[in-house]
Parts: structure tokens; C-alpha cells; sequence
């Protein structure tokens, strides 16, 4: 799929997404720079996603496909100055990150 129909279906799903607000807020704490905390994060992404290729998703020149190991790292490097979104193949679940340190996540509620 090329970059601007998976960051127009992104943005369409996102309308649909119920962001899950565990704690009373649906933003958390990731880190931003060095601090960013890849290995949680990592850790997170494996468990949260069963596919072994996300879309990495940042506008519609800049969205592709990674495998879902890597998915951390490509987050921390390209998240200094810009927000990025990860989600599966079907655009259902989703996980938003923005550059100032804090991500969210959820999946279309049926």
C-alpha cells in the first residue's frame, strides 16, 4: 500500500477509535529523546499487536509498513519533532505517539 492511502485510512479509522483511559486519561508517559523508553514501549507494542507487521504512520509522504520488532526503535528515532502512529494492517488498533513524550492506545469498538 502506498504512503498516502495508509495515512488516509489512519486518519479516517481515528475517528472510530475508543482511546482507552485505564488510568482517567488516555495519554501516558513515554520518554522523548534519550529518556524515551524504547524497551517498555517494545514490550508494550509486542503484546498489544498480534500482526508481525505494523504501518508506521507520520503523513502521507512518510507511512510504511515495518515488522513489529523494530517498531520501537523506529518510533524513538524518527519522534523527536513529530507525532507518529502505529496500527495494524486492518487500521483497528492503533497507538499514537506524540513528540512531546506521551503515547496513547486503543482499538475500534465493536
Amino acid at each position: 500500500m502506498e504512503a498516502k492511502s495508509i495515512y488516509i485510512a489512519t486518519i479516517h479509522m481515528k475517528s472510530k477509535i475508543d482511546w482507552d483511559k485505564s488510568s482517567g486519561n488516555e495519554w501516558s508517559f513515554v520518554g522523548e529523546g534519550s529518556d524515551f523508553k524504547e524497551l517498555e514501549v517494545q514490550e508494550f507494542i509486542d503484546s498489544y499487536f498480534t500482526e508481525d507487521e505494523l504501518y508506521l504512520v507520520i503523513d502521507r509522504h512518510n507511512s510504511f509498513a515495518i515488522p513489529k520488532s523494530k517498531a520501537g526503535a523506529e518510533v524513538k528515532a524518527k519522534l523527536s519533532n513529530q507525532d507518529i502512529t502505529l496500527c495494524n494492517n486492518a487500521f483497528s488498533k492503533m497507538v499514537e505517539f506524540s513528540y512531546i513524550g506521551v503515547a496513547k492506545h486503543d482499538a475500534i469498538k465493536s
